[in-house]
């Protein structure tokens, strides 16, 4: 393979030969312009190019664009027009640190890059430079998030703005194109980000049924937690039947049409190797490598952005100001997150629900100043339940325990203030940890394991009277509600378990 083919973090091949280097990118293009840098001194340049070629297998395309966009930024400096004597010296730091456009990633960056060129003392990189920036405290960002989201125009939508754009969507009698519809439909319902939704395949789509009752899930590709590429890794969530029925239409749709799609955009039949997304375009993209041409019918993020748009125009929405109502999907995340939140959801839930990897970014979505109108909705803010409504788990005899290789460490137990002592419901059949409250998020569970003969009737007795003293003490409904899934979970178990024995007798 030439040097100047060098090979990034998910193994493609990046050709670096000329002047733009084009990375493996699902979305947006990226492409490094190096003639943006002709006003940097050589020295410079070639170590910013240098720093690039050896990170390039370790960093995410996102963060290659970046760094290169750190050096952007550099070439503005007045530094190297008016004080470069052949060293970058501290002052470069300085001025970039006084450009609004360079938050703290962007020094954090700049930092690196410096050191790492130090070390290796390259040309016109100085050790007490180095050593000075050391010193220097580069603090986190101010967070406008908060302030974003007490804008009405910005901030998360009210539940009569929420309401009115769902009942629209669902609405079969509007004119809606079907893309746009299930777009708004699963912004709305499971809280990703754009990119995620451009990412998603037709087989991401699946059902799994119990009895008489089918249940409809989308595997959704995780993003920004350091796999090697995309699509790696994905996360269970749960589709509203309603929402399926569109769903399913426009999977069959794509399904039907893609190769008409391939064939008219390149005169070729379409590659086993070129998936067909949920969210497809109308010709085949032209501005990605060869290394993704899987990605040659998806939408790009900003292209899904646009889905949402152009439904809200289409559906004419207006807004709490009588305006048109303005919407992308980041907005509709932070509406998701919100109820959550009001819905009396724990911190780890929103999180996991969000699939953040920790809860601390959840305290943007606190805030007391902003009122979203109270009120209980069904077909929202569902995405901790994976089954709406019924036991998914395993019956099993407490006397099995052994024989399922369970050990005492997985019984899951409740407190009985009625009979005042500890007894067990059964076991948990996840050997990761969970952070899920148990035993009440358990019954909500396809991995628990709830023994026949435990006391399920008592605690769905003690879990009812919990709810009418909430609802006595003048509680919000959300709050009042916040286990009804885990008690209609445990009716449907108890259920289960009266039909079992009645056979049996």
């Amino acid at each position: 393979m030439p040097e100047d083919v060098i090979f990034d973090k998910a193994g493609r091949p990046v050709d670096c030969s000329g002047d733009v280097w084009q990375l493996n990118h699902a979305g947006e293009s990226i492409a490094l312009d190096w003639t943006r840098l002709a006003d940097l001194p050589e020295p410079v340049r070639n170590a910013a190019l240098l720093y690039v070629r050896e990170r390039m297998a370790d960093w995410a395309p996102q963060t290659v664009q970046g760094v290169f966009y750190v050096y952007t930024l550099l070439a503005n400096c007045r530094f190297f027009a008016t004080g470069y004597a052949g060293t970058v010296a501290f002052r470069a730091f300085d001025e970039l640190r006084a450009d609004k456009r360079a938050g703290s990633p962007e020094l954090t960056r700049f930092r690196r890059w410096y050191r790492w060129a130090a070390i290796l003392e390259l040309p016109a990189f100085d050790k007490a430079v180095w050593r000075q920036l050391e010193t220097v405290t580069i603090g986190a960002n101010p967070q406008g998030r908060p302030s974003r989201k007490k804008d009405p125009e910005r901030g998360p939508l009210t539940d009569g703005e929420r309401q009115a754009l769902l009942n629209m969507a669902l609405d079969e009698k509007a004119k809606l194109p079907l893309s746009e519809r299930v777009a708004i439909l699963l912004g709305m319902g499971l809280g990703a980000n754009s990119g995620q939704y451009a990412l998603l395949q037709v087989q991401d789509y699946f059902t799994e049924s119990a009895g008489a009752t089918t249940y409809h899930f989308v595997m959704m590709p995780r993003q920004k937690k350091g796999h090697e590429r995309e699509r790696l890794a994905f996360r269970q969530r749960a589709v509203e039947p309603e929402w399926a029925q569109p769903l399913r239409r426009l999977i069959n749709r794509n399904r039907r049409i893609a190769d008409r799609v391939y064939r008219r955009s390149t005169g070729k039949k379409r590659p086993d190797h070129v998936a067909i997304p949920i969210f497809m375009r109308g010709s085949e993209r032209t501005d990605l490598t060869p290394a993704m041409a899987e990605y040659g019918l998806h939408l790009t993020p900003s292209e899904f952005t646009g889905l949402l748009k152009r439904a809200c125009r289409h559906l004419k929405v207006k807004s709490r100001s009588g305006q048109p109502l303005k919407i992308n999907q980041r907005r509709l995340r932070s509406t998701f997150t919100t109820n959550l939140i009001m819905d009396g959801r724990s911190a780890q839930q929103v999180a996991d629900a969000l699939d953040h990897s920790s809860i601390h970014t959840l305290k943007h979505y606190e805030f007391g100043d902003h009122g979203v109108v109270p009120s209980l909705d069904k077909r929202l803010g569902e995405e901790m339940k994976r089954i709406a409504g019924a036991f998914l788990g395993t019956l099993t005899e407490r006397a099995s325990e052994a024989a399922r290789e369970r050990q005492a460490s997985s019984r899951r137990s409740y407190f009985d203030r009625e009979h005042g002592c500890g007894a067990d419901l059964g076991n948990c059949g996840n050997s990761c940890q969970c952070d899920l409250p148990a035993p009440v998020a358990c019954y909500t569970c396809e991995l628990f394991e709830p023994w026949i003969d435990a006391p399920h009737e008592r605690l769905l007795t003690q879990l009812k009277s919990e709810r009418d003293q909430r609802k006595k003490s003048g509680l919000h409904p959300r709050i009042v509600a916040v286990q009804d899934r885990a008690i209609a979970a445990l009716e449907d178990l108890i259920a289960k378990i009266h039909a079992r024995d009645g056979v049996a007798a």
